[in-house]
């Protein structure tokens, strides 16, 4: 694949942040701002996962789910905000901390925080990786509520400001990570550059 420029630059104003109008197409959006499809599916925009996505814009979404001008205009709102957050270290959505209660709770592993790791290899150069750890001496220590969540020093450079959401559509659900770090990445959304 070859290497992209920033994606995010479609989206920034002369002025540095960034600005979605409602025009622009939401698997563009989604790809470059993950984090916004968990805002999208609270106002009942769900082809967030589906084959429209990948032609339909945001606001020809909205219409083609009833949503009113007013709620539209609130969502884009919400969608600006979230795009335009400068997060210090990490972010865990809430979304995205049931998602791991729930799982932790599943596997048994209530004891043990999330890890949340960077490693060398995918197809862009780094991969992600999340797993219940013991905690270690030198890890950053980061709470979400009751949930810890614990980053390595070799890990944290690479995952400052970084956003993970769990994302829940009709082609899939997972865990989308919102990394203002990667150069570039690759069309699995687990490797970056």
């Amino acid at each position: 694949m070859a290497e992209l420029a920033d994606p995010r630059e479609q989206f920034k104003q002369k002025d540095g942040s960034y600005k979605l109008t409602g025009e622009e197409i939401i698997q563009d959006v989604i790809t470059v701002f993950p984090k916004v499809g968990s805002i999208m599916q609270m106002y009942g925009l769900h082809c967030v996962g589906c084959h429209a996505s990948g032609s339909d814009t945001i606001i020809q979404g909205c219409q083609l789910h009833g949503m009113h001008e007013k709620d539209i205009k609130k969502m884009m709102d919400e969608l600006n905000v979230a795009v335009n957050k400068k997060i210090e270290l990490l972010e865990v959505t809430d979304r995205a901390v049931e998602k791991v209660k729930e799982l932790r709770a599943k596997d048994k592993k209530d004891d043990l925080p999330l890890r949340i790791a960077v490693i060398p290899g995918g197809c862009a150069g780094f991969s992600y990786d999340m797993d219940f750890d013991e905690q270690k001496d030198d890890d950053k220590e980061i709470m979400f509520g009751d949930l810890k969540v614990v980053v390595d020093p070799e890990s944290m450079p690479l995952l400052k400001g970084s956003s993970v959401d769990y994302i829940d559509s009709l082609m899939g659900a997972g865990f989308k990570i919102d990394n203002p770090n990667a150069q570039k990445g690759c069309g699995c959304g687990k490797s970056f550059g």
